[in-house]
């Protein structure tokens, strides 16, 4: 059985599922090559008609069309469809109206409110357990059944192949009071942490785009810890709540009497220490408040297993804590917790709750795009003509290369789903460089000079240069480096001496292993540094020309497709290049 799962808000995406498994699965942003891909379309006149009926968004046809050429199927092959938007439930409506589907009974939506349970299906049927809690925590959910507000965070039992909605909270239509996704959009908006689309005033709070949460969860270290700055979340019975007029009026305050100086329109602005107390202070409260909702979990479905997705369940720092501190055995971070996963979870819907569907596959591994041939990448390479020179390389000689000091583009099989590179479509790096860092911030990336990078560590090793030996195949954990490890990989080692781990295991990705294997072998080190292949303010790469247009757009050393290693003749290295003052290898 073949069910095409749709999330048709922001951060479009498709997947298909067959007998429970994931075979494919894509977000339209790595096609259309536009940031969240938003895919608004306006119908009429705004002020006759409802917000839903005349701003909404197109169905995701590039990933429809990679999914159904990706399994070989026609679209008529599809035994269900099923879709779902966040906020305002009319996926089926625009189903219809779109879908090329011959027999229409075929589409389908979840029940109403839908999005956090889009989200718990997602999480809990990719991961390993029989039964688990399924917290969802996220920006803005759909709207509530009785149409006064939207879901802000719910809490499932879910046992075998049952989903029951055990508790749920929800935040008023005009936004006066919210959650934890929204208080942390606030602050990162306000520090102008933002991904801009469309009109100044567009997205939450008028921001004029897309909140961007890392960079506020990395400036959090540099922060100080204010306790005279009062608590903005309230706890209580479940709830989590914050008065949108009282954050404005924190601000206000905050910035008058601490924020002298401080312009969120310069560049740099992210430098002032004001900037910088006002991540912590977020990042602190939402830390403590996700532990009480994670012991609520706990508490009221008497559960030893949680599943923790949602666009907040990215906050990795935040993961760490709930993993060692919610009383959890076991704790299930889902890759693409963000709302791209919400077409996963709509496929298992469509599998699970109306086909009837039994089988389980444990989700291992982000990677599930479609891979492309050598076919496809001598027809990016010829396209790029003299720019490139290419060769074949053997994997020892790319770690070679990164032993030295280079950066190395990464693009191997399929893609990931996600805002995280895992090895698939990657920038790799030394980790021993005390330059990289740096370097990779401002000359490579061209993003903040604070935002950190992660390490690829091989899972067999992960405990020899980090406090945990927790599994964190999805970049979604933070524990510390080994105080005696700190000053060997000082580039994807953060202020607070932390580190976002990705472990990276032989049988979800071996050439990335073997990578990692080699470059152990010439330096002693079992990882590497790993970013994401993209400029800054531009979706991952998809596809081998989008890697090759990147490569060549940006200082990136060596680019490695398949086996296949292109350079850029005649190319100069920066001055400020890594290379140009080695450090001394440890082995």
């Amino acid at each position: 059985m073949y069910v095409m799962g749709l999330n048709l808000g922001h951060d479009r995406s498709a997947c298909i599922v067959k007998d429970g498994e994931i075979v494919v699965a894509v977000e339209e942003e790595r096609l259309d090559r536009s940031k969240h891909s938003p895919g608004f379309l306006v119908h009429g006149y705004g002020g006759r008609l409802e917000l839903s009926e005349y701003l909404t968004r197109v169905l995701p046809m590039k990933s429809i069309n990679y999914c159904l050429e990706a399994v070989g199927l026609s679209i008529d092959d599809l035994d269900l469809v099923v879709g779902n938007k966040s906020i305002y439930d009319n996926a089926l409506k625009r189903m219809l109206l779109e879908f090329p589907i011959r027999d229409k009974s075929k589409l389908r939506i979840l029940p109403a409110p839908s999005h956090h349970l889009a989200h718990a299906y997602s999480a809990y049927f990719a991961s390993p357990f029989d039964d688990a809690a399924v917290l969802v925590v996220d920006g803005v959910g759909s709207l509530t059944e009785d149409g006064t507000g939207f879901e802000k965070h719910t809490i499932f039992d879910a046992q075998g192949r049952s989903m029951e909605r055990v508790y749920s909270d929800s935040f008023p239509k005009d936004y006066s009071e919210v959650g934890i996704g929204l208080f942390y959009s606030f602050f990162s908006s306000k520090l102008s942490f933002v991904t801009r689309y469309g009109h100044p005033t567009f997205g939450d709070f008028g921001c004029g785009g897309y909140p961007e949460a890392g960079k506020t969860m990395g400036l959090a270290p540099y922060g100080q810890h204010r306790p005279d700055w009062p608590q903005l979340l309230h706890l209580d019975a479940g709830k989590v709540n914050a008065r949108t007029a009282d954050l404005e009026d924190a601000w206000r305050r905050w910035l008058k009497e601490d924020g002298e100086g401080f312009d969120s329109s310069e560049r740099g602005s992210w430098d002032h220490p004001f900037a910088k107390d006002v991540a912590r202070k977020v990042q602190e409260e939402t830390e403590e408040a996700l532990l009480y909702l994670a012991r609520h979990a706990r508490k009221i479905t008497g559960r030893r297993r949680l599943c923790f997705t949602g666009g907040v369940a990215l906050n990795s720092v935040a993961n760490e804590r709930i993993a060692n501190e919610s009383g959890f055995d076991e704790v299930y971070f889902f890759g693409p917790s963000g709302d791209d996963g919400v077409a996963i979870g709509s496929a298992y819907y469509g599998y699970y709750a109306l086909a009837g569907g039994e089988k389980r596959h444990h989700v291992k591994s982000a990677s599930m795009g479609r891979a492309y041939g050598q076919d496809a990448i001598d027809e990016a390479v010829r396209e790029a003509g003299g720019a490139v020179e290419a060769r074949q390389a053997e994997v020892s000689e790319v770690a070679r290369l990164i032993a030295s000091h280079h950066t190395v583009g990464w693009f191997q099989t399929g893609s990931e789903i996600g805002p995280r590179a895992l090895g698939h479509r990657s920038i790799v790096a030394d980790p021993r460089h005390p330059e990289m860092r740096d370097y990779l911030n401002d000359v490579v990336k061209h993003r903040e000079l604070f935002r950190p990078f992660a390490p690829s560590v091989l899972a067999e090793r992960v405990s020899d240069w980090f406090e945990s030996d927790r599994e964190s195949p999805f970049m979604l954990l933070v524990p510390h480096v080994r105080q005696d490890k700190e000053k060997v990989i000082p580039a994807v080692c953060h202020v607070d001496g932390t580190a976002r781990v990705q472990t990276v295991h032989q049988e979800t990705n071996s050439a990335y292993h073997a990578l990692i294997s080699a470059f152990a072998d010439i330096t002693g080190v079992p990882l590497v540094l790993n970013t994401s292949y993209n400029d800054a303010g531009e979706p991952i790469v998809e596809t081998p020309a989008d890697a090759i247009r990147t490569f060549l757009n940006t200082e990136i050393d060596y680019l490695y497709l398949g086996n296949t290693l292109l350079s850029k003749p005649g190319r100069s290295l920066p001055d400020s290049h890594p290379s140009r003052r080695p450090v001394e290898v440890s082995k």
